[in-house]
């Protein structure tokens, strides 16, 4: 969960993208500040104390020039601050605060073996049931561990239907009852 400052930052920008109609832009620009300031001499240069403020934002100028306006003044705002370390979960928070604006779910679906089509679309549509979204993203990861069955996660949501969590729960209610003679 995101922390209370990194909401606040990405919740102020979420409101100027809808404002002005340009969550994509956003999207598209906020990924590209974060690999900028993902780079470790980047990091280094804006961390560092000695220094000058005014230096630090005129290489965020230099740094983000392709980029829209407002994402520069949130990235300086950040830097100002001595939040940019937050970068990357203000980015996060803002594709969630966007996908749920927009009704996608993102889910991750783990399964013993990799799905055909037919399975992943079954597993979607009721994914998108449960959930209310109107579309889900998906990736994919195989376990053999989960033995069968599947593991979804969308969002803080758990649906779990695996086969190894069936047996965990079917070895705990045999062992809490008591055996009559």
């Amino acid at each position: 969960m995101a922390s209370t400052s990194v909401r606040r930052y990405a919740q102020a920008a979420f409101a100027i993208a809808v404002e002005r109609d340009a969550l994509e832009t956003w999207i598209s620009d906020l990924e590209i500040a974060r690999g900028i300031f993902a780079e470790s001499d980047v990091q280094a240069f804006m961390s560092a104390p000695s220094v000058p403020e005014s230096v630090k934002l005129d290489g965020i100028g230099t740094l983000l020039s392709d980029v829209n306006p407002l994402v520069r003044n949130l990235v300086s705002l950040l830097v100002t601050n001595g939040d940019i370390e937050r970068l990357a979960g203000v980015c996060d928070t803002f594709r969630e605060l966007t996908d749920d604006h927009l009704g996608i779910g993102r889910a991750l679906i783990t399964t013993a073996v990799p799905l055909d089509d037919a399975r992943r679309k079954r597993i979607v549509n009721s994914l998108q049931e449960l959930t209310g979204y109107d579309r889900i993203e998906v990736s994919e990861q195989v376990d053999p561990e989960i033995i069968g069955g599947v593991v979804a996660r969308v969002g803080d949501r758990l649906f779990d239907g695996s086969t190894r969590s069936r047996l965990r729960s079917m070895q705990e209610s045999l062992a809490q009852r008591p055996l009559s003679a």
